[in-house]
């Protein structure tokens, strides 16, 4: 018998192939090789894990600053948390820029970087609630167009504003229907509501939405319930700011005022003690008012020290100072109630809540308007200063103080004259003079330096 053998030697890349490819034939026939996936671990739902323990902070003797994280450390190398949001439905680039600027906006006038320490636990709550909550979601959409339109000088409601809102109409709908307590994006939806009627000037629409916050939060048992403090700072914010426009009495009440960081302080005992005598020397005599004098010129003494250092406020301390003196002033006497208070105290009392709205939306915001406050405001002015007994350093706190929040300078000419009569009675020859006789008042120089400036130029200049 004689034996073939195949000659590999001398054959071609294609027929070795072949060869082997018919070699295989029948081994292979009906058999199912199982395709192996690798294991993944699940993806973490919140935007940024681990985010609340990044915001430890560690103090020294020259001030504080953040503990790095694993996350701190990536969100400081690619820039900050806003850079790597995830988006629960497909948005366009162009979109996608828009709620990144709105954001950082934001938190950049909620918590001024100037004065507060960085606060990553309020971006990844409302960050895990854009990504989980549809409602939540298009509501974030439409604040953040109806903010790139008003930035770019658009009046109103552009259209895709409108379609947005009509999704968290739709939406928000769905859920109470569903819901027999309204959780707290829900909350949080009704919240930017009223908010988003407030910038633009729309009280009626801020009313249908704070009444229908306000129920919410009762069925909730009321502010004490909720266990996320950003949600809380947010819906007195929201209530403040309408009663300050509207001339309303609050919907809630919060005071939480931060006395053991202010009286830990070294500038406590001074700052108090020439508060209680600037208040005297301008006969402000209620005791309640005396009271909220001294803490908020205590509160502005104690930033104002921190100008040109690396310290910063603790953001939520920083809240609760603002949140306290608003309810406070307002409980002493409501915008829209009888004014049964002395002409020095009638005054303070409107100047103190003018300073608020300085704090609460103002810094990088058009003014808005607050036409109860300014009303009463003006004719409180107008009494100290036909007032001969006045005191002048009084008189000019004031006017500054309006000048810097509520009134427009450029177009109250009333304002203008008073001011320029009163730097001449006090021989003060510039800006760093008036601003020796202001910081004996309460005065924050991040938020009223800057407007002081152009208010100076153009009284001198009327």
């Amino acid at each position: 018998m004689e034996f073939q053998f195949i000659d590999g030697a001398n054959i071609d890349d294609s027929a070795r192939k072949q060869i082997r490819s018919s070699v295989m034939k029948g081994r292979n026939t009906g058999k199912k090789r199982p395709r192996r996936e690798p294991i993944r671990p699940a993806k973490p739902r919140v935007l940024l894990p681990n985010v609340a323990g990044s915001n430890r902070r560690e103090q020294d003797g020259h001030g504080s600053s953040q503990a790095q994280t694993p996350v701190s450390r990536i969100l400081a190398t690619v820039g900050n948390d806003l850079t790597v949001v995830r988006y629960p439905k497909p948005l366009e680039p162009q979109m996608q820029r828009v709620i990144r600027q709105f954001m950082s906006m934001a938190s950049t006038i909620i918590y001024p970087k100037e004065l507060c320490l960085d606060v990553q636990e309020s971006h990844s709550i409302w960050f895990e609630y854009f990504q989980s909550d549809e409602a939540f979601f298009h509501c974030l959409l439409a604040m953040a167009q109806a903010y790139t339109d008003w930035a770019q000088g658009g009046q109103g409601e552009s259209i895709k504003v409108m379609r947005y809102l009509s999704e968290t109409y739709r939406c928000i709908n769905q859920k109470l229907k569903l819901e027999g307590t309204p959780d707290d994006p829900t909350v949080a939806v009704v919240m930017s509501m009223t908010m988003h009627n407030n910038l633009l000037r729309a009280p009626g629409g801020a009313k249908v939405h704070l009444n229908a916050l306000q129920r919410m939060v009762e069925l909730r048992g009321g502010l004490t319930s909720f266990s996320g403090i950003f949600l809380i700072h947010k819906i007195c914010r929201t209530d403040i700011e309408f009663s300050l426009q509207s001339g309303a009495i609050p919907r809630f009440y919060r005071d939480k005022f931060p006395y053991d960081m202010v009286r830990s302080s070294q500038i406590w005992m001074n700052a108090s003690c020439k508060a209680f005598l600037t208040a005297t020397n301008a006969h402000i005599y209620n005791i309640d008012i005396q009271s909220i004098f001294r803490d908020i010129s205590c509160a502005s003494t104690y930033m104002n020290s921190m100008r040109g250092t690396n310290q910063r406020l603790e953001p939520l301390m920083f809240q609760e100072i603002l949140i306290a003196m608003g309810y406070r002033l307002m409980r002493v006497c409501p915008l829209d109630g009888a004014r049964n208070l002395s002409p020095a105290d009638d005054a303070c009392q409107l100047a103190l809540l003018a300073m608020v709205s300085t704090m609460l939306l103002r810094k990088g915001i058009s003014k808005l308007t607050y036409p109860s406050l300014a009303g009463l405001f003006r004719d409180s002015i107008a009494k100290i200063a036909d007032d001969p007994t006045a005191d002048n350093g009084f008189l000019l706190w004031l006017l500054f103080l309006a000048g810097v929040s509520i009134f427009d300078v450029k177009d109250d000419a009333w304002l203008l004259l008073r001011i320029q009569n009163i730097i001449t009675s006090m021989g003060l020859r510039s800006l760093d003079d008036t601003k020796t006789v202001l910081e004996n008042y309460p005065w924050i120089t991040y938020f009223h330096d800057e407007p002081a400036l152009e208010l100076w130029d153009i009284a001198t200049k009327f």
